[in-house]
């Protein structure tokens, strides 16, 4: 048997394999931001919708440091007083954000500022 070339066969195919993974995860990024632009996912947003598409369905916890710096500004101030702030409605744009890519907020822990986003 020439195992040389079934192992050049097996890498190949996990290569392209690779690739194809990458291309599904464009494409929802991609799908994302076609959302958006028809205003479904609000812009200012959209980096959080991204970040936790990179999370591949599973749960991701963050602070409300790391989401700041996710997207790029402070959340407001309500983020860190109201738990309803952080409801898994479509009535707000930074819930779109997480819904959009498949998650709800299970946890809020407003005390410790952390937030777990789960499919």
């Amino acid at each position: 048997m020439d195992y040389d070339r079934i192992i050049l066969e097996m890498l190949n195919r996990i290569k392209q394999l690779e690739d194809e993974v990458e291309a599904l995860k464009s494409k929802n990024i991609q799908a994302a931001s076609k959302d958006e632009e028809s205003g479904k996912i609000s812009k200012k947003y959209r980096k959080l919708t991204e970040r936790l598409f990179q999370a591949e369905g599973k749960p991701v916890r963050l602070s409300f440091s790391e989401i700041e710096n996710v997207i790029g500004f402070k959340l407001p101030d309500s983020a860190r007083v109201h738990r309803a702030f952080w409801a898994n409605t479509t009535t707000h744009s930074i819930a779109l954000s997480w819904l959009y890519a498949g998650y709800k907020t299970v946890d809020v822990d407003i005390e410790n500022e952390m937030i777990l986003f789960e499919r």
